[in-house]
């Protein structure tokens, strides 16, 4: 895919956790045009952020609100991805 290699949106040390073996992508969460960690869902298919880093108070309050609308739209439907990311498949969910 060669998503992967363009660092002009990711930290090169996150695309371990942000990428499969194949160097497809799983869900992103991005901010401020860089990718700053994942979505995941729960059993109850409400969207959770799983961040790579400390984005700030102001960002992670927009990102949470985001997750709820795409909660909302979602409505109850769960995404199913075959290109999880480990960070994905690691998510610890409440």
């Amino acid at each position: 895919m060669g998503w992967k290699e363009r660092a002009f949106y990711l930290d090169p040390a996150d695309t371990p956790y942000l990428f499969d073996s194949n160097g497809n992508a799983g869900n992103t969460a991005w901010w401020d045009g860089r990718i700053v960690g994942c979505w995941v869902q729960d059993d109850d298919a409400r969207v959770h952020l799983v961040l790579r880093e400390d984005v700030g108070a102001r960002a992670r309050a927009a990102l949470e609100h985001e997750a709820e609308r795409l909660t909302g739209w979602l409505d109850g439907v769960r995404i199913t991805n075959v290109y999880a990311s480990p960070q994905m498949r690691g998510a610890v969910l409440p």
